[in-house]
């Protein structure tokens, strides 16, 4: 294991436009190995979890040569805001545009953008509507699509319009997030992790999946998506149809038959083919960028 994978994140918070702070993780990789970082990226958590998850994904990441910035979002883990409430349909994406900008300021280059899940969503819809230009995109097990009964959509729509930030326990069976029995019960004891959801906080995935499916023509940057083909947490068909809608030449597919939900939790091989395939597609879009830097 190189010096990369001991690196500790300089810890920071943003104050969003409309007050909330948000916990900033940035981590550097080993200057004797990468005097210049070949890219920045930044990695955006899925719903209830918080960034302090993915250290073990932010070494693979710093072992590139890519420095890392990862954020707690609004309402999660050690940032401010009301717990897993959505303000506004897209309050997300406008969280990580402020990050974006923040990040530029710094760095004067375009970043690659990471989601996983909720923050897939989140992701999709920043690159899709074309929020601010990225050097690459990857979605992970992305909320493309859910599965919600019948029974489910009425109850959410009656909570939707008498109780919007009401919390609900999440109807989330964490057995079906890792064939990893040690990584289920981390994700169960881990203090941050929330085990509740609102109407609202649905209501803006629900709404913020229908954009990203009409926008996803409209995708510019390179893609890579790692879908969970036995996923019971979001829907994989999601990923295909966002596939079969955004431009064939800028995005890669890779299909997981077997994984769960959180694949970069996975249980090995899975976890060691997951990111094996995340590394190959960094590695090729690592030249240098003759993008324009946004100011």
């Amino acid at each position: 294991m190189d010096a990369s994978s001991t690196a500790t994140a300089v810890e920071s918070r943003q104050r969003m436009r409309d007050g909330t702070e948000l916990l900033v993780r940035t981590w550097h990789p080993d200057p004797l190995l990468h005097p210049e970082p070949l890219g920045t990226l930044l990695l955006v958590h899925g719903m209830g979890e918080h960034s302090g998850r993915y250290v073990h994904v932010v070494q693979r990441l710093l072992a590139l040569g890519l420095r890392v910035r990862a954020y707690d979002q609004r309402g999660h883990g050690a940032s401010g805001g009301p717990r897993m409430v959505a303000e506004r349909p897209d309050v997300f994406v406008d969280d990580l545009a402020e990050i974006y900008d923040a990040t530029v300021q710094s760095w004067r280059e375009l970043p690659f953008v990471l989601g996983h899940s909720l923050g897939g969503l989140v992701v999709a819809r920043f690159a899709t509507a074309r929020v601010r230009p990225v050097r690459g995109v990857v979605l992970s097990s992305p909320a493309l699509a859910l599965r919600m009964s019948a029974a489910m959509h009425a109850l959410h729509r009656t909570l939707l319009a008498l109780a919007p930030r009401l919390r609900v326990p999440q109807p989330i069976d964490a057995r079906l997030l890792s064939h990893d029995a040690t990584e289920v019960a981390r994700y169960r004891s881990d203090p941050l992790v929330q085990k509740t959801c609102t109407a609202g906080l649905i209501e803006s995935i629900l709404t913020g999946m229908a954009r990203a499916h009409a926008d996803a023509p409209l995708l510019e940057a390179p893609t890579l998506l790692l879908v969970a083909g036995a996923d019971r947490v979001v829907d994989p068909s999601g990923s295909r149809r966002f596939c079969d809608n955004a431009p064939a030449d800028l995005h890669e597919c890779v299909w997981f038959d077997h994984a769960y939900h959180e694949v970069f939790h996975e249980a090995e091989p899975l976890r060691s083919e997951v990111f094996a395939a995340l590394e190959r597609w960094l590695r090729g879009h690592l030249q240098p960028s003759n993008e324009p830097v946004p100011r």
